[in-house]
């Protein structure tokens, strides 16, 4: 069955469409909510009218925002959405490639151990998916989603009602803009607009939707939206701001169906993206911040005034961990996560998640044949290891309290250099969750689609 329903049905979703886009050009909009407070957040779990959409924005790096310190004004209602919701302050995604990040976020496993490592990796059939878990608990699942790493043959529509890319150019004329660079069919407007119809046609369900936007990702934008210059950061700031635009569309389609106030928003990424702090430009290359600092924002169904930051480190596999307990349901096992309620709650006594966080790449992912180049990066409260299995001699050190930017190598001179290879060797050598990691097969078309994203696969 198709949710998203017919396109001779469409009319009103367009009009709707519409409405909200011209809203939307307003930097300030009325917000519906009432304030709320640390009870609310608290009597959350005990509502059974909440909906959930989840907005992942490939390649988004945190500090590019305004809510996370950036100069730029790129993000004024993200930032918006921050001021007024939970905004998780010093976040790591699990690796800097979608498909191994993406597979960690909604397994809750680090790429070691969920097993999705290279190009022909799937999600194991054995892995309970949040889709899955909210299913049976009486949500309508949908996915819409524009990259291709994590199409159904990959596994990753496992528990979804509905898992689909959207039509391209799908959207009406009335609201599309002429797109600037980009290498793959159509813009985020074409998923907007399926977003929007799918919160039409289901308004009266509950329902989780998730929306894997692209555009960052293609340095697309519009002529607009291209206000900050014509250098390769430049372009990707661009991109941000007019991503933002879609973002308050997208929460804009809530209001005008009323959905606004038994809704959690959440944006997160899968990666960032390097522009030469290390030698090296976009991303899937390394492990070092630029392209494993994401952002985490909860926007819930009423303000609060003012917004709470967690200021404790956290992963992408603390994601559904800390949702499932705000929406009152079990959390699942196995789960290298930690819920972080408490520390949104302000409890001064919050669980003993591990002040660690674990990010994996194999440097040969896409050469299909190539023997596995693994590195591996695990921070250890302030001292951060980019660990090279197969030459531990070559590893890199960081101490994060002096050295940020983690542009000191300390592995020859710090006292905890043994320390920590031994504490990375151990992270590294963790079994697989799964019985058996599944190998999809690859043909030309998936190959020619994953090549338009701008990656080498051989």
């Amino acid at each position: 069955m198709n949710f998203l329903g017919s396109r001779m049905g469409a009319v009103a979703a367009i009009l709707v469409l519409v409405v909200v886009y011209l809203v939307t050009q307003v930097e300030v909009r009325r917000d519906p909510r009432s304030v709320g407070d640390v009870g609310d957040v608290r009597g959350l779990a005990e509502r059974d009218d909440l909906n959930l959409v989840m907005i992942l924005v490939d390649t988004l790096r945190a500090d590019r925002l305004g809510a996370y310190g950036y100069e730029r004004d790129t993000s004024p209602y993200v930032d918006y959405l921050a001021e007024t919701g939970v905004r998780f302050a010093s976040n790591r995604a699990q690796s800097s490639w979608t498909k191994a990040s993406m597979a960690s976020l909604w397994t809750s496993l680090s790429p070691i151990r969920s097993g999705v490592r290279r190009a022909t990796d799937a999600v194991a059939d054995e892995a309970r998916m949040p889709a899955e878990v909210l299913r049976d608990h009486g949500f309508l699942t949908a996915g819409i989603w524009r990259n291709g790493w994590i199409a159904p043959n990959f596994n990753f529509q496992q528990g979804f009602d509905l898992y689909q890319n959207p039509f391209v150019r799908q959207a009406p004329q009335d609201v599309r803009r002429e797109a600037r660079a980009g290498r793959i069919d159509g813009t985020d407007i074409d998923l907007v607009f399926a977003a929007l119809e799918f919160m039409r046609v289901n308004r009266d369900r509950r329902f989780f939707l998730y929306l894997h936007l692209m555009d960052v990702h293609q340095y697309v934008t519009t002529d607009e939206f291209a206000v900050f210059g014509t250098t390769y950061s430049d372009f990707y700031d661009n991109s941000i701001r007019w991503t933002d635009q879609q973002l308050s569309a997208i929460v804009g389609g809530l209001e005008q169906a009323g959905l606004r106030e038994r809704t959690i928003v959440v944006l997160v990424s899968d990666h960032g993206e390097a522009f030469g702090e290390h030698g090296r430009e976009g991303h899937a290359r390394d492990l070092f911040g630029e392209v494993t600092t994401t952002p985490v924002v909860f926007s819930l169904p009423f303000r609060l005034d003012p917004g709470v930051i967690v200021d404790a480190p956290t992963q992408n596999v603390d994601l559904w961990p800390t949702l499932f307990e705000l929406l009152g349901v079990p959390p699942v096992e196995p789960s290298d996560g930690c819920s972080r309620v408490p520390e949104m709650l302000g409890d001064p006594t919050p669980p003993p998640c591990r002040d660690v966080d674990v990010a994996f790449l194999d440097q040969t992912w896409g050469r299909i044949r190539a023997e596995e180049e693994p590195l591996l990066a695990v921070r250890d409260e302030d001292l951060r290891i980019v660990y090279t299995p197969k030459t531990p001699e070559k590893s890199l050190l960081f101490d994060l309290e002096l050295d940020p930017g983690e542009r000191d190598n300390r592995i020859g001179d710090h006292p905890e250099a043994e320390r920590m290879r031994e504490r990375a060797k151990q992270e590294y050598e963790r079994a697989i969750a799964w019985k058996d990691a599944p190998s999809v097969e690859m043909d030309e078309m998936s190959l020619r689609q994953l090549r338009a994203l701008g990656y080498v696969v051989e």
